[in-house]
């Protein structure tokens, strides 16, 4: 019973407490630590709502950024029997630049009515020492929590200088989703993607004017501007979802980062004949793998460009060679690197160069001329002259092909006269019926069928005799691969040539004897050959032609012209037909 009644008089107090709490008078106030900051400074924002359980709302922040908060607090207290409790709710505030910023009035429903504090300015001054990027100070004006900066390398390049671009996201949020982005556009440049694998966050926080963010590259870009004057990335665009959880889909959101311009400034005018367009930093190098060779055997010529620049846009050089040194187009070998430095490495052509004659040879100094960015002016370098020494070879000597003149043909002298006199008219009278003309187009239909059913019979018998259809073929097959080499020949694409001629002199002796491809060698030609009279010289000049075919075909090695070459074959299975037919 003591014990209900303990619980019963408590109750009564509570109220009795309440009670005088509730006659308090009520008080809502807004205060700040401080009133003027620097760039970069926190400021306290402090709402106390005392005497009162209601709800606040918060008020704006006039342009301020929240760092931190908000943060609840509750106190109750008796004070010689009288009772007070209060609420406050703390925000940690600041500004991304200078000026004057007004916190607007926060406000509360009390019963019936609606109080408010009193607005807030605070004095934002430049912060001492603020060495913040302009691009992420642009783009945190724009939205202070998330943001994407295109940062470029320099803002001023020469036509083909290299600009590296870097493009980075600046995030507050805790969860970010990306789902779509689009690239900038890049007109008037030539760009070269820099490998950086999947973007991930920068475990070190960047700190923007006073706030502190994730960062992550999400490309980087090495730029080249192809044409003078004022050329412009645009925007990059990038669509993401933020603070996606389990009960929460998110907020969508779209990020633009700022549009940056270059000035590019064309080369200067006095550049010399040898430049091609070569800008930056470069060295070049000449080595030839031997100076002291047999005649018709093959040198390896390398002229190397290494540094930093543009060595993905270099063209290969023009060599001088004299007359009676034939070259190959070369073969280009790159070990270029491109990273957050630029492009860098070195790029080089390996030339084959075959001395046809024996003798000593001068190969001229090789001049390579690029515009030099330290400098700001054209830098030439020229190799040394190389002494090739040519001793004579095995007894034959290549002749060196030239191209042959042509004269023009006239294919016509006038036009076609309307032809007069006798027009071999038909007499008045006659007639087709009954005529031999009559009878023998009558008689026409009946002929044809016989002579078609007998052609077809012929036919038949052509195809079940797939051997001797391949024997009549033979001459026709290999008259069309010549042709194919021929046209090779005259567009000077030796891989062609080749490749036509061989299949026209393999494909002819397999057609013509009945060979597979695996049957076509010299013991069994020499054999089908001498099944006729006068057969062994041509079998004898048939393998030799097609050795040498073969020689040039796989190893960059010709012992005689190609027109030579192709001459030959046509003699060759033009005797081969008339021998057979003998």
């Amino acid at each position: 019973m003591a014990k209900h009644i303990r619980t019963l008089i408590a109750l009564a107090f509570l109220f009795l407490a309440v009670q005088r709490l509730a006659a308090q008078e009520i008080t809502f106030t807004a205060q700040v630590d401080r009133n003027s900051i620097a760039v970069g400074e926190y400021v306290k924002y402090t709402i106390s709502l005392g005497n009162a359980r209601d709800r606040f709302e918060a008020p704006s922040f006039g342009g301020l950024v929240v760092v931190q908060g908000p943060f609840d607090n509750s106190s109750f207290t008796i004070i010689n029997g009288r009772m007070s409790g209060s609420t406050s709710r703390t925000w940690v505030l600041t500004a991304t630049k200078p000026g004057k910023y007004t916190i607007g009035a926060a406000k509360v429903r009390v019963g019936g009515g609606i109080i408010e504090t009193q607005p807030i300015t605070i004095e934002v001054a430049k912060g001492a020492g603020q060495q913040s990027d302009p691009n992420a100070t642009q783009g945190q004006s724009r939205d202070p929590n998330i943001f994407i900066t295109i940062g470029l390398s320099q803002r001023k390049a020469y036509v083909g200088e290299q600009i590296v671009a870097t493009y980075t996201l600046y995030s507050r949020y805790s969860g970010l989703e990306t789902t779509k982005e689009t690239l900038p556009k890049l007109d008037g440049f030539w760009a070269e993607n820099v490998e950086l694998g999947e973007p991930s966050w920068d475990p070190q926080f960047s700190t923007v004017n006073g706030l502190q963010y994730r960062t992550a590259i999400l490309k980087r870009q090495v730029l080249i501007p192809q044409r003078a004057g004022k050329l412009r990335v645009s925007n990059y665009t990038m669509e993401c979802v933020v603070n996606r959880s389990f009960f929460n889909r998110g907020t969508p959101l779209e990020v633009k980062s700022n549009a940056v311009e270059v000035t590019v400034t064309d080369l200067p005018g006095n550049a010399p004949a040898s430049f091609n367009g070569a800008v930056g930093e470069l060295e070049m190098v000449v080595k030839a793998d031997r100076t002291q060779v047999k005649a018709n055997e093959a040198i390896e010529l390398t002229v190397t460009y290494a540094g930093k620049g543009n060595l993905k846009l270099l063209e290969a050089p023009d060599l001088e060679l004299p007359s009676d040194l034939e070259q190959y187009d070369p073969k280009v070998t790159d070990k270029i690197n491109v990273n957050a430095g630029g492009m860098s490495g070195s790029r080089s052509y390996q030339y084959l160069v075959i001395p046809r004659h024996e003798g000593d040879f001068i190969i001229a100094p090789i001049e390579f001329t690029y515009f030099d960015t330290r400098s700001g002016s054209y830098r030439t370098i020229a190799s040394e002259p190389l002494n090739l020494q040519v001793s004579p070879g095995d007894g034959t000597a290549a002749a060196v092909q030239r191209p042959n003149k042509t004269d023009v043909q006239v294919l016509g002298k006038d036009i076609r006269y309307i032809r007069t006199g006798d027009l071999d008219l038909r007499p008045t009278g006659e007639h087709l019926f009954g005529s031999v003309a009559w009878f023998a187009g009558l008689s026409a239909p009946a002929v044809a069928f016989v002579l078609f059913l007998g052609w077809r019979r012929k036919r038949e018998t052509e195809l079940r005799d797939v051997a001797g259809s391949r024997r009549k073929q033979a001459d026709k097959v290999a008259r069309k691969r010549l042709s194919d080499a021929e046209i090779a020949l005259k567009s000077s694409d030796r891989t062609a040539f080749y490749d036509a001629l061989g299949k026209a002199l393999h494909g002819y002796v397999g057609d013509k004897f009945g060979l597979g491809p695996a049957e076509i060698n010299a013991a069994n030609l020499r054999a089908h050959y001498m099944r006729y009279a006068g057969g062994e010289p041509v079998a004898i000049d048939y393998i030799r032609l097609m050795e040498a075919c073969d020689m040039a075909r796989y190893a960059p090695v010709e012992d005689r012209p190609r027109q030579q070459l192709y001459d030959e074959a046509a003699g060759l299975i033009g005797r081969t037909e008339q021998l057979v037919r003998a």
